[in-house]
Order: structure tokens, then C-alpha cells, then sequence
């Protein structure tokens, strides 16, 4: 037995591994509708939510097993409205963005189980207060490469689908809002320049859109008082763009 798990460790890093190191910014567009018209707005330009990755990949044959963390931190502007209908406009301060995946790559199809955790930010303005979405979700879609010496162009696209998805309000009684159903679809392209066996540098683009239904209502107590409180219908639209390192081994 013992020489069996040996052997079965050993053929795990037989085949190359590589760690991908990587910085992104990211343009932010989340809107809320209500009757088919837009109610509040979260938006970013390039350069106000700033972010690092890193990726471990096992190469084994022609399929790949990898995990993947990042985390992003900045600034966004709401634009919505009071209860009263009153409109405002605030600059929104720690706003932060985390996903974690693993996943599974055989050509040209992949598997992923992820978390996406998404803190909106708050003003400190009198009326404002901070919200968190969160859920764990899980993938599927292809990806594709083109190779050119040592050149390459890699490509996905996957479906997401979410379970459980969450929003936490801290006002009041802090309620915890179970969310409508929550679908995804994500894209990148990036493009490489091999120097050597051990680096190669790139940059990429990616798209990340999430549509989040309407969820049931649940009861908000602020200052003695209870409120019917519900999240709206939701559609995030988030553009990346980054650059990388990968070392291979």
C-alpha cells in the first residue's frame, strides 16, 4: 500500500506545474430595476478597484486540475435614490470583490466550483449603510488556445449557476436576504509571450456578467420601527483588465 500512495504522489508532480501571478482593474456596472426601469446604480472607472490573483495549475497529461484566488479593493459611485424618491449620489469607499475557485480542464472542456463574495461599500453619508452579497456557485464552459511559436492566445467561456446566494444588510436589525436565482457568464482572452521554459508574461481581458432575480421579502427594524425590505432584479456587468507572470516548473 505504502509503495502504491508513493507512486500515486510521485506521478502527481511528474508533469509540469506552473503559478501564475497576476494584477487586474476592474470597471465596475451593477444596476437594479424595478418594473423594467433602473432604480440605483454601483459604477467604477478602470484604475478605482484595483486587484491581485494567483493561479496554481497541475499539468497531468492533457488535462489540468488548478485553484485560483483573488481579491480586489477601491472606490465606486452610487447613484440611486431615497425611500422618499429623493435622488442622491455617493462616493463609496471599501469596496471589495473576492472569488475563489477550483477547477478541472480537460480539452476543450472545464469544471469549477467557486465563491464570490462582493462587499458594495459605504460613504459614511447620513442614509447610506453597507450591503454583501455572497454565494457559492458552480461552472461550466470550454476553452481554447492557438499557439505561434512562442506566442499563444487562450480563450474561454463559461455558465455559472449560483446556489444559496445571499445579501447581508447592515442597517437595523441586519437582515439577511435570501436572493432570487443568480446565473452567470464569463469570458477572458489573453494573450502571451513565452521568454523560456520557466516565464511567461501576458495580459487579458475579461468580462464577468451575473443576473440576480428579485428576492421575497423579509422584515427590516431600524429605530423601533419594521420595514418590508426586498432586493430588487440586478445585473452586474464587470470588465477587467490585467497583466501576468507565470512561472512554470
Amino acid at each position: 500500500m505504502k509503495k502504491i500512495s508513493l507512486s500515486v504522489i510521485f506521478s502527481l508532480f511528474l508533469f509540469g506545474d506552473s503559478l501564475n501571478y497576476y494584477f487586474f482593474t476592474i470597471k465596475e456596472d451593477y444596476k437594479e430595476y424595478l418594473a423594467g426601469n433602473v432604480i440605483d446604480r454601483d459604477y467604477s472607472s478602470f484604475g478605482e478597484i484595483n486587484g491581485i490573483g494567483v493561479k496554481y495549475t497541475k499539468n497531468y497529461y492533457y488535462s489540468q486540475i488548478y485553484l485560483k484566488a483573488e481579491g480586489s479593493y477601491g472606490t465606486s459611485t452610487y447613484d440611486g435614490a431615497y425611500q422618499d424618491g429623493t435622488p442622491v449620489k455617493f462616493h463609496q469607499n471599501d469596496v471589495q470583490i473576492y472569488n475563489f475557485n477550483a477547477g478541472f480542464y480537460s480539452r476543450p472542456y472545464l469544471l469549477e466550483i467557486g465563491y464570490r463574495f462582493w462587499n458594495r461599500g459605504d460613504s459614511g453619508e447620513e442614509g447610506d449603510y453597507n450591503e454583501q452579497y455572497y454565494w457559492p456557485y458552480f461552472a461550466i464552459g470550454m476553452k481554447y488556445f492557438l499557439n505561434f511559436n512562442s506566442f499563444s492566445i487562450n480563450y474561454y467561456l463559461k455558465y455559472n449557476y449560483a446556489f444559496s446566494p445571499k445579501l447581508k444588510v447592515y442597517l437595523g436589525n441586519n437582515p439577511t436576504i435570501d436572493l432570487g436565482d443568480t446565473t452567470g457568464v464569463e469570458t477572458q482572452i489573453s494573450y502571451t509571450k513565452k521568454f523560456n521554459y520557466e516565464y511567461t508574461l501576458g495580459i487579458f481581458y475579461r468580462f464577468s456578467y451575473w443576473h440576480i432575480n428579485r428576492s421575497k421579502t423579509v422584515t427590516l427594524n431600524y429605530n423601533g420601527k419594521n420595514y418590508q425590505l426586498f432586493e430588487p432584479e440586478s445585473e452586474t456587468r464587470n470588465q477587467y483588465i490585467g497583466i501576468f507572470l507565470e512561472k512554470s516548473f
